[in-house]
């Protein structure tokens, strides 16, 4: 980095004001922002004329988005004894008649999670064992909530879902059970659920399980759900640079309620990072977009999913990579927690947490959720979040707002947010997009992603056995991880040595390279397709060599899997051999090896 890149991010960072932050925290938080609602039109209004104050450049874009409404629920228990729990419905359930639907509970557990507290986005590790149970007809009751959870129930002919809470808050979180990602396609329709499905507390979730494990249970629920489709306002402010290429950073704008944590202070934080950059656009060689996302709460990420798709070749041609802000500024948050951050930016993401923040960054891999809508145009993807303490007592096993029991509940308010919190977070922010914005060559290194295709890859292997070959995704994987060594030598030679020419060749070429690798270590659909909303490792279309042991390998089944597991290690083959050419042609013209 330049030392005028150096005096920008310290100009920036020292630029964040907590008391802008402050107000706008308050506006949002007397604003119901739930999407397709009046409420969210008026923090569009708001966030145009604060723009606009800014100087910002900035339009709303309208799109229409197919969300899901839900509504009140009963759940009254008719035998053994009469019994009344509350309970909520969940986005894109299916609705019951008027009178409800009468049928018989069965309780399936997971591993006995409902007492552990185990988080929501678990993988299919942590799936119901239905192994041996006829829940044909019934509501099943389980800890294993979710899509992947309502999917389970339905393909084994449940006529409910009921999902018990795993952490002991009172309160009733707002979900959604839709797999799909952004709006549907003819082909993903057939997967919207076709059956309700309900949420209840821990407490009442175990009350239920006693019940059940005691002799049979008779139930009477009612679901009002309401879906359709919704016009959706999609905010976008531009701060150009002297290239064309852009850091997309996104948060997104409707939330359950108020949502103040989540998500306001994202929406606060993207508002203060805009006047602060803009104030310094001459100083910026790659511009920054900022989109306030619709339809995240009640249509599966329904804004960033219609903006990935109605900007694709801009963003595979200019866009250097994503960085989504939801539910920063938690109060008592202390501990950061750099989930959705990929292989060739953990190295950039350690270094500036520990420079901002004095504290380690503890990077992760990307979760399938929060608006990760660019997986497949092979966008680097980079997070920042701080979360509450492991043993704070307010920190339970949830999606968001740091960890705090209120997330997607009324609860979500004021007093959980601290204006100083946001700051510190917002200046991290900030800090890693005028980096990104300043540096000559993108900070992105692919050593750290060649073990990530070399480690997962063993374990695949070591999970199948004989049963399958991944012999030559192995050894591509090694040559990439050679070549990965050999290119990152090259990244830092030309650094060194500040020739402008070969530092333009090489930052291009390290985009090409994330073009080619992101949407083979981290989707089954591709580039031009979302996967739906459900939680898989890397390489997950690789993922379901692990079931071939226990497979009859002259079967249907073992060998219809098979083909599909040969012709997916044909496609990360190809990206990883890919990958390798385009880093050895790169080292070759950059002339920076050695």
């Amino acid at each position: 980095m330049t030392t005028s890149g150096t005096d920008l991010i310290g100009g920036v960072r020292a630029a964040v004001d907590r008391e802008r932050l402050a107000a706008h925290l308050a506006y949002f938080a007397t604003v119901d922002r739930t999407s397709g609602t009046p409420g969210e039109r008026e923090a569009v209004d708001y966030l145009v004329r604060t723009l606009d104050e800014y100087g910002v450049a900035n339009e709303v874009r309208e799109f229409s988005g197919y969300l899901s409404y839900p509504g009140p629920a009963t759940l009254e228990i008719l035998s053994p004894e009469p019994l009344s729990i509350p309970c909520r419905t969940r986005s894109f359930g299916q609705p019951t008649p008027p009178e409800g639907i009468e049928l018989d509970l069965t309780f399936v557990d997971v591993a006995r999670q409902l007492e552990q507290g185990a988080m929501i986005f678990g993988h299919r590790a942590n799936a119901a064992d239905y192994a041996g149970r006829d829940v044909r007809g019934a509501a099943v009751v389980t800890p294993d909530g979710g899509p992947d959870g309502v999917r389970r129930a339905q393909e084994r002919g449940a006529a409910a879902h009921i999902h018990p809470w795993t952490s002991d808050e009172p309160h009733i979180h707002e979900m959604i059970v839709t797999p799909i990602w952004g709006t549907p396609t003819p082909e993903s329709a057939a997967t919207l659920p076709q059956i309700p499905a309900l949420s209840v507390t821990q407490a009442d979730g175990l009350r239920l399980r006693a019940l059940c494990e005691a002799g049979p249970v008779r139930a009477r629920l009612t679901a009002e759900v309401e879906t359709g489709w919704r016009p959706q306002p999609l905010t976008l402010a531009t701060i150009p640079g002297k290239t064309e290429q852009f850091l997309l950073v996104g948060a997104h704008l409707d939330s359950w309620y108020v949502g103040v944590t989540d998500n306001a202070t994202g929406n606060a934080a993207l508002l203060e990072m805009a006047r602060v950059l803009s104030a310094r656009r001459d100083q910026l060689e790659r511009g920054v977009v900022f989109a306030w996302w619709p339809g995240h709460s009640t249509g599966r990420y329904a804004g960033s999913t219609w903006y990935a798709d109605t900007n694709f070749e801009e963003l595979r041609a200019h866009c250097i990579g994503y960085l989504n802000i939801d539910s920063p500024g938690i109060r008592d948050a202390a501990i950061w927690d750099c989930r959705y951050t990929m292989g060739e930016a953990e190295g950039f993401m350690e270094a500036l947490v520990r420079e901002v923040s004095g504290q380690a960054a503890n990077p992760r891999r990307p979760l399938k959720a929060g608006d990760q809508s660019f997986w497949g145009l092979g966008l680097t993807s980079l997070g920042a979040f701080r979360m509450l303490p492991v043993d704070h007592p307010d920190r339970k096993a949830v999606g968001g707002s740091g960890g705090g029991w209120w997330w997607h509940t009324p609860e979500d308010t004021l007093d959980k947010a601290d204006a100083e919190v946001l700051r510190g977070d917002t200046e991290l922010y900030a800090a890693i997009a005028a980096r990104l914005a300043t540096d000559p060559v993108l900070p992105y290194e692919f050593v750290t992603v060649g073990r990530d295709f070399a480690s997962r890859l063993a374990a695949l292997a070591g999970e199948a056995g004989a049963y399958f070959d991944f012999g030559p995704a192995r050894a591509a994987a090694a040559d990439f991880a050679a070549a990965a060594e050999r290119l990152e030598a090259a990244r830092q030679a030309v650094l060194a040595g500040g020739d402008a020419g070969r530092q333009a060749a090489l930052d291009a070429g390290l985009l090409r390279v994330c073009r080619l690798l992101n949407a083979a270590l981290y989707t089954i659909s591709g580039d031009y397709d979302q996967d739906p909303a459900l939680q898989v490792p890397l390489l997950p279309g690789l993922s379901r060599a692990a079931s071939l042991p226990g497979l009859d390998r002259a079967g249907d089944e073992a060998r219809f899997l098979t083909t599909r597991l040969l012709r997916e290690r044909n496609r990360i083959v190809d990206a990883l051999r890919s990958a390798t050419t385009e880093a050895e042609r790169l080292i070759h013209e950059v002339g920076g090896e050695g």
